[in-house]
């Protein structure tokens, strides 16, 4: 595999109408802390050199 790196584009991900529904039953504190356990665990997982990669907003965490 060539060491090149490679140009990524946007990434979203797409819920399903049923896990909506799931969410609009949530109350809005429940979807908050589910929310920020997400972002957590992405942030553990990928870190944010790869998670710039993904979205430029991260790209700030990295220059500090």
């Amino acid at each position: 595999m060539s060491r090149k790196k490679r140009s990524f584009k946007d990434f979203a991900y797409h819920f399903s109408d049923e896990k909506l529904d799931e969410f609009k039953g949530m109350p809005v504190r429940q979807r908050l802390q589910w929310l920020e356990e997400a972002n957590g665990f992405i942030n553990r997982t990928i870190g944010f050199k790869k998670r710039a990669v993904f979205d430029v907003r991260f790209e700030g965490f990295l220059k500090k």
